[in-house]
């Protein structure tokens, strides 16, 4: 009898801990000055890449667009992430918000947005994620143009792991990346994980 009753409370302990551990999960923080539209989303939606039921974990960021919406999901800690969890989560926002965006219930450490494409189209378009690879993109510099060969030093000092991972070689938070930006002189290339490659001059950012 004594040793039933010690095993109920040691479950019921265990049962304590592991909710005390779980954080509660919060409601959509919803955004309804900006509007998307659901049929849009799915669109969307349906175009994210998984590898049998498991979103990509060399990725921290993924973004996917159709017509006027875009989700982008968050995850710095590469941790695993289902297709039920995204689909759920999108439907959760959508269901709650015109747009917004909320962490996975179950996985905390995700955080996954629901929006319109960002404005002004003149700044935003070359990081659209459907954007066409190879096109140009100019920018008017405020003072002043890039330096080519300024450009090209700052290009090389952008660096991959074998996966082809973006990496960060700042010593206070390295590791991979969803983009990086170097700085040389009067250019910094920002690079994203499409493999796309943005120039600009340094009194832009």
């Amino acid at each position: 009898m004594q040793m039933a009753v010690f095993q109920f409370v040691l479950m019921a302990m265990l049962c304590l801990q592991v909710l005390a551990a779980s954080p509660p999960a919060k409601k959509p923080a919803c955004l309804n000055n900006l509007v998307v539209k659901n049929e849009d989303c799915e669109r969307a939606k349906s175009k994210i890449v998984y590898d049998k039921g498991i979103l990509s974990k060399v990725e921290t960021k993924v973004s996917v667009v159709s017509k006027d919406c875009l989700i982008e999901i968050y995850n710095p800690k590469q941790t695993v992430v289902t297709t039920k969890q995204i689909d759920d989560t999108v439907t959760e926002v959508l269901t709650a918000c015109k747009s917004g965006h909320v962490r996975i219930k179950d996985n905390q450490e995700v955080g996954v947005w629901v929006t319109p494409r960002p404005k002004p189209r003149n700044w935003y378009s070359p990081y659209d994620p459907d954007v066409e690879l190879g096109k140009a993109f100019c920018f008017a510099a405020a003072e002043g143009k890039v330096v080519k060969e300024e450009c090209m030093q700052a290009f090389n000092q952008i660096t991959t792991d074998n996966l082809g991972s973006l990496m960060s070689l700042n010593e206070a938070t390295p590791g991979p990346r969803h983009s990086y930006t170097s700085k040389y002189k009067s250019c910094r290339p920002k690079a994203g994980r499409s493999g796309r490659f943005y120039y600009n001059d340094q009194h832009l950012w």
